[in-house]
């Protein structure tokens, strides 16, 4: 098999199995693990086959980085990464998803320009929400609430014309 295959089998099944991690670190994860069988290879002065498969060897399964990582993570964090359930790994709405959820819809009826806020508070503060999806959010409602103000402006300005 072709070294740059077996590269890019290692980190597919390394980014497979580090499903659990937050987005982030698994793209951390995996460019870190990539930057090092590029220095092994490049120490070794080889790219063969062989030698290839002597870094992935001495670096172990993937599984086992990524079991390494979220014990890490455990530590740190408090939640159990390892041989869960998706919902048991924090992948499911808590308290704050629901509230910036229910903030952002209901919340922009029946408490116009507070409940947008209020809900953008409760997403950014959340940790299920991606920082994409939190800068959406925040620009849809900065934009939602900046059409009353410019329309309230031309009011203005052609009532005083």
């Amino acid at each position: 098999m072709e070294p740059d295959a077996l590269v890019r089998d290692y980190l597919g099944r390394l980014e497979a199995a580090a499903w659990p991690l937050p987005a982030e670190r698994r793209l951390e994860l995996v460019a870190e693990v990539r930057e090092h069988i590029e220095s092994a290879l490049a120490e070794s002065g080889q790219r063969d086959e062989v030698t290839t498969r002597n870094v992935l060897d001495r670096l172990g399964a993937p599984e086992e980085i990524v079991a390494a990582e979220a014990e890490g993570m455990d530590r740190r964090f408090g939640a159990a990464f390892i041989g869960a359930q998706p919902a048991a790994l924090g992948f499911r709405w808590g308290a704050s998803e629901v509230a910036a959820i229910a903030f952002l819809t209901a919340g922009s009826v029946f408490l116009p320009f507070i409940g947008p806020l209020v809900g953008l508070a409760f997403a950014w503060s959340s940790t299920q929400w991606t920082r994409r999806q939190k800068w959406v959010a925040t620009l849809i409602v900065v934009g939602l609430l900046m059409v009353p103000v410019i329309a309230l402006m031309g009011a203005r300005v052609s009532v005083g014309a």
